[in-house]
């Protein structure tokens, strides 16, 4: 998930952000175009795993004024398949739509979490890191309460994909915490996206209480292994 930033303190903190980091730093990260649009390659230097990152991205002019900056996140405990735990000195590359062709791309690995409870960066931005794992925590619940209650209601397939396209329209006009929107929001998506595509492998559509049961499942196991890290 990214969120732009707009704070004139932000942006003042930008130059020393985005700068290249020295070898020494537990997680190196680079952006480079490419024909998918762009990618962001993490490198950890560490002798311990990494699980999460908070990272900013900016886009730059050659003069270095900056064009674009978002906050964007790599979290293991809340994405496990398409985000992994990184291995002591392995890379790993996300993929990252980089705008403004014009302007040069920069990124940093600000601040995050090993594998055994420890981390590395400014407590402030670690504590990002935790808050928006608790907010996961929360959305899981919202999508698995909410999937609960349509199998009681016996709603239809497409009655189960208009249920949650209509919550995710209600929670982006939401007035409440920006961040926990944000990540209700993407865990709704997900399910959403899976609501839509799931298949036999033979292509036809699951029953509807099976494919209910099958993301409720998928949740629970998200959940119990987002709980485990958050216990570290």
């Amino acid at each position: 998930m990214k969120r732009v930033v707009l704070t004139a303190m932000f942006l003042a903190w930008l130059p020393v952000y985005a700068q290249p980091k020295p070898p020494d730093k537990p997680v190196t990260a680079t952006a480079a175009r490419d024909a998918s649009g762009g990618t962001i390659l993490f490198h950890n230097n560490s002798g311990r795993t990494v699980t999460a990152l908070e990272y900013i991205y900016t886009m730059r002019n050659p003069d270095l004024t900056v064009v674009y900056a978002a906050t964007a996140y790599y979290d293991s405990a809340i994405d496990p398949r398409s985000q992994p735990p990184i291995q002591p000195g392995q890379e790993v590359r996300v993929p990252y739509r980089i705008p403004f062709a014009g302007a040069t791309p920069m990124v940093g690995a600000e601040a995050g979490l090993f594998s055994d409870g420890t981390t590395f960066g400014e407590p402030h931005v670690v504590l990002t890191i935790r808050e928006r794992r608790g907010y996961t925590l929360v959305s899981f619940g919202k999508s698995i309460a909410d999937l609960n209650e349509a199998a009681k209601d016996g709603l239809s397939r497409q009655e189960l994909i208009t249920l949650f396209q209509n919550s995710l329209m209600t929670e982006a006009s939401s007035a409440g915490d920006s961040e926990l929107v944000a990540c209700i929001q993407t865990v709704r998506s997900q399910v959403l996206a899976n609501l839509i595509s799931a298949r036999r492998p033979d292509g036809t559509p699951l029953p509807v209480p099976e494919l209910i049961q099958s993301q409720i499942d998928a949740l629970n196991q998200r959940r119990e292994l987002l709980r485990n890290a958050m216990s570290k």
